[in-house]
């Protein structure tokens, strides 16, 4: 029940949604002034959730600043939730939130942290992929071997992802350190669940450049934006809601 109401306040949250319901009754509303009304508010909204440096100052309040505490990390833990539902091992078909993807091949290669461990099932009622399992495939082919990887492939959510973790990592060193690997935006509740477990966890996460200064980034409207809102939007409401639960 919880992961069904999730999807639903997922879609309720959407900015694209509520822009449409504004112009829907800009057409259809019976009193001539609220039609205007409605119009200048889906125009606003329009023009206030396309808006790349809008979005980047809110999203960067919103996300948890890196703790740079140590240079060298036993485990870097990669949240999942980058790949399509219709993802194989032989097509692989990657998210917008690949990022953590590549940051976690970064740290590896760079040798900042020692193993991978991927956590994280399909984030689906419906799928049975196994979305750990495919990006093990990945990571072999691009020179992570098996012996430095490590899978939890039971997880649905955010929550579970820290449970699972704890239960394969309670098999290592208990002075042992890890690297919370995932997006900016969903960082702070990744790290509030590892918070709950006893892990030693410490957060990795590469920000967008707020400061970045282009009068057309500015100025003209970024479609792909309104669905980064959505995501940030679903994400602060998961936030609560796990406050709420106590998950967090």
């Amino acid at each position: 029940m919880f992961f069904f109401l999730s999807r639903v306040l997922s879609f309720l949250v959407d900015p694209f949604f509520w822009i449409i319901v504004m112009f829907f009754i800009s057409i259809f509303h019976y009193k001539k002034y609220l039609r205007r009304s409605f119009l200048i508010l889906g125009i606003s909204m329009i023009l206030f959730f396309s808006n790349s440096l809008i979005f980047n100052y809110v999203n960067d309040l919103w996300s948890v600043k890196n703790v740079n505490e140590k240079e060298h990390y036993q485990i870097g833990i990669l949240l999942g939730g980058m790949i399509s539902l219709t993802s194989s091992e032989e097509n692989i078909q990657f998210s917008n939130h690949n990022d953590r993807l590549l940051n976690t091949l970064d740290l590896f290669h760079s040798k900042k942290i020692d193993k991978i461990l991927i956590t994280g099932a399909a984030g689906s009622l419906s799928s049975d992929l196994k979305e750990s399992q495919i990006l093990k495939k990945y990571l072999n082919k691009v020179g992570v071997p098996d012996s430095c990887i490590l899978i939890e492939d039971k997880s649905k959510n955010t929550y579970e992802n820290a449970i699972y973790c704890e239960k394969i990592l309670n098999n290592f060193p208990i002075n042992n350190s890890y690297l919370v690997i995932t997006s900016d935006y969903h960082m702070r509740r990744s790290l509030a669940c590892f918070k709950k477990t006893h892990l030693n966890v410490y957060p990795f996460v590469k920000k967008s450049d707020i400061n970045h200064f282009d009068l057309e980034w500015i100025l003209i409207p970024q479609s792909n934006i309104l669905f980064e809102w959505k995501v940030l939007f679903h994400e602060m409401i998961g936030y609560i809601t796990y406050k709420i639960i106590g998950y967090i």
